[in-house]
């Protein structure tokens, strides 16, 4: 069967950051009025975008390139009419033609420079929705990229040579050479992202199993390529660490892109491959904190094959990417992923036991920061990620929670209590194990494939410890409510503590937060003295008639004020004002795993590469 779709793209145009775009459909139409639409949100990233506000030059031509009417419909579809008399016609082909801003540097967006191109799928390639027989799509796509002579594309998507349908030098009209790629259905469509740039792929095998790394410096700066062998090393560890659980998958060829910036840190997966965003820095092993933080969002991006690629909320079995689609699982789909994530960066040794002690203070510190537990559940926070994760606002940590965060600490808990009563025998990563068996879309077929809350709760009956964890977890997952921490430490054997003693025990505190190096107020805490007082966006000048220029000047000044008040000049909207507020000291909230852990925590962190090798 002949492919009915085509994509193409060019960046000629790269110092501009303006991606050309070509969509070529060959006939037969079943209709004079063809549309086509963007998806408005892809898997990972709950938020409704509008690709169309990064469209412009937008036309329709035929064969012999005359134009034909085409119209914008609604927020992200376009519509093209062709002759009536080429209805039905096999030889009428239709070129839809468009121009892409790509300025937005992030995980899930397009971006293009005259030094590369991260291209996202979702937002680059309009779908075909009406004017065709479907069934046709069932072919698949061809989608072919003009780069520069010196750049290399990478892609999960399979090797094909094949050439547009008209000829290439016409929208190629400048740039060096063409990389071309079949993708056999939609979702591997969507999930084909491409990187391309002069950086050299980097290829390593785990255990028969091709990976590859390429690599991007957001400034040009020169990359550490010898930190790149090392972090190669530490995710090949981890690679063959995530295989002991699940098995070596039958899919090969995972392409990991690692975007290197200032300061911007972000991931997303998909199906065989990830994009990542660090830090540049964290390419340093004595960076501890960032590089700590590299090979986490590496292993939780890896993981996403499994749970939430082919382990998925039942509503998403078949995404609907025009609207928003709710689910109450996303503290199972990212919360257990980061938990798992980092105990597999732990189990394989790409993390010590103080890499993981230490990161664990860090989450626990940003646990306490907030209040929102008190207010939102995880199965809220869930349904609620359309209009709270992704639309953040200076309060929201006093009434809302993060089910990457809060799901991470609640799984913490349910795999304490779960290896307790089971003796040992069974944790949460069994469970997503027996879930992935039994639930896969890639492991059965029909009404079996994905879960929901009642899936889940009869995983866990089947598990050793598991016949009654259900209510446990339910009440962990759906009550406002912190997480019983101390209650899961002291079961391995731990206590949590306050963390380390404090430089200065009389340290005056106000709950602030400041948007940069001055004191433009950002956030305010929900226990602090400040909050009836002071606002975001409110500018601090003065404590007790001296003036303070910084944060750092301002922490000098409340030494010894813990206890006492201060009088308050800031400024609101422009005016002046002054208000006397109570000073507290900082809060010391337990934070601090410590003791040598019993039989569990050393059975939850142990390695399965040896008992998998057994097998």
């Amino acid at each position: 069967m002949s492919r009915a779709v085509r994509y193409l793209a060019s960046c000629i145009e790269s110092q501009t950051q303006h991606l050309r775009v070509q969509i070529e459909v060959s006939g037969p139409f079943t209709s004079s009025v063809v549309e086509f639409s963007f998806p408005r949100w892809v898997p990972g990233s709950y938020l409704i975008r509008d690709p169309l506000g990064w469209m412009v030059d937008l036309e329709a031509l035929d064969r012999d390139g005359g134009a034909l009417r085409c119209s914008r419909l609604k927020a992200n579809r376009v519509q093209v009419r062709i002759p009536r008399g080429s209805v039905g016609d096999a030889s009428f082909v239709l070129r839809v033609r468009y121009r892409l801003l790509c300025t937005t540097l992030s995980v899930r967006s397009n971006h293009l420079d005259s030094t590369h191109l991260h291209l996202m799928p979702p937002f680059t390639w309009m779908l075909i929705e009406k004017g065709i027989e479907m069934t046709r799509l069932d072919a698949g796509y061809d989608v072919l990229l003009a780069h520069d002579a010196n750049w290399e594309s990478v892609s999960q998507l399979e090797d094909r040579e094949c050439e547009p349908a008209f000829d290439p030098d016409a929208f190629l009209d400048g740039a060096g050479k063409w990389s071309s790629w079949h993708a056999p259905d939609i979702d591997e469509l969507l999930d084909g992202i491409i990187e391309s740039n002069p950086n050299p792929l980097k290829t390593f095998e785990v255990q028969g199993r091709t990976h590859h790394l390429k690599l991007w410096d957001a400034g040009g700066h020169t990359i550490d390529w010898k930190g790149v062998d090392l972090f190669i090393e530490a995710a090949s560890k981890i690679i063959a660490e995530h295989y002991a659980l699940f098995g070596v998958p039958p899919w090969d060829d995972y392409v990991t892109i690692l975007h290197l910036t200032e300061g911007p840190r972000g991931g997303l997966e998909h199906l065989r491959s990830q994009t990542s965003m660090v830090p540049r820095r964290a390419l340093e092993p004595l960076q501890k904190e960032a590089w700590r933080n590299l090979v986490s969002l590496f292993s939780h991006e890896f993981l996403h094959q499994w749970n939430v690629k082919r382990l998925r909320p039942r509503c998403f079995l078949e995404y609907d990417l025009d609207a928003e689609v709710h689910t109450d699982l996303l503290w199972w789909f990212e919360g257990l992923t980061s938990w798992l994530g980092d105990v597999l960066c732990w189990r394989c040794g790409a993390w010590s036991d103080e890499d993981w002690l230490a990161d664990m203070e860090r989450k626990l510190n940003r646990h306490h920061s907030g209040n929102g537990c008190h207010h939102q559940s995880l199965a809220d926070s869930s349904h609620e990620a359309w209009i709270h994760l992704y639309r953040p606002h200076p309060h929201m940590r006093e009434s809302q929670i993060s089910y990457y965060l809060e799901g991470e600490l609640a799984v913490f808990c349910a795999d304490a209590e779960m290896r307790r009563r089971s003796k040992g025998a069974a944790g949460m990563d069994d469970l997503l194990l027996l879930l992935w068996e039994t639930h896969g879309i890639d492991r059965v077929e029909g009404d079996d494939r994905g879960i929901d809350w009642r899936r889940i709760r009869a995983g866990l009956r089947t598990l050793p410890g598991g016949s009654r964890l259900s209510a446990y977890l339910d009440r962990l997952v759906n009550t406002p409510m912190p997480p019983p921490l101390a209650d899961a430490a002291s079961t391995y054997g731990l206590k949590l503590e306050p963390s380390k003693k404090r430089s200065n025990e009389h340290q005056g505190w106000l709950g602030l937060t400041f948007v940069d190096e001055g004191l433009n107020i950002r956030s305010v805490a929900a226990a602090s003295p400040c909050r009836a007082v002071l606002r975001p966006g409110d500018e601090l000048i003065a404590v007790d008639g001296l003036r303070v220029k910084n944060a750092a000047q301002l922490k000098q000044l409340l030494i010894g004020r813990d206890s006492s008040s201060v009088e308050l000049l800031f400024s609101r909207h422009g005016a002046l004002d002054e208000e006397k507020v109570e000073v507290e000291a900082i809060p010391r909230h337990s934070v601090r795993l410590t003791g040598k852990g019993n039989r569990l925590w050393k059975l939850m962190r142990a390695s399965r590469q040896d008992s998998a090798s057994d097998q």
